[in-house]
């Protein structure tokens, strides 16, 4: 800020303006056992091509499963290693659509 002479917000909003805004969310869910495993197969698995709007059109497998959504972001299923725990994170490029993302992958997760 001080090398810039600028304030957080402005540096905040220059950098939206050159890369675009991005918004995180997070969701922590009580899972029974086995439903762990269950959800890092489903969102693992290629047959999954879509979710919601948006094309799956990567994966990454280090510590949970990330699953790139086509231009807008991505949304990672991580279990916990001590807890019934499944965490799941997400980031787009609106804070609706994380929220969008987030509740979708509960209710896949809460299915299983």
């Amino acid at each position: 800020m001080a090398w810039h002479g600028k304030s957080l917000g402005e540096l905040l909003r220059a950098l939206h303006a050159e890369f675009g805004e991005y918004h995180y969310g997070r969701i922590d869910l009580d899972v029974k056992p086995g439903q762990k495993e269950k959800a890092i197969a489903h969102f693992s698995d290629g047959k999954l091509k879509n979710l919601l709007d948006w094309p799956v059109t990567r994966r990454e497998n280090m510590d949970g499963i990330k699953v790139y959504l086509g231009e807008i972001g991505w949304v990672m299923v991580r279990p916990s290693g001590t807890e019934n725990l499944l965490r799941l994170y997400s980031e787009t490029s609106r804070a609706d659509t994380t929220q969008r993302v987030l509740a979708a992958v509960s209710g896949i997760v809460k299915a299983l």
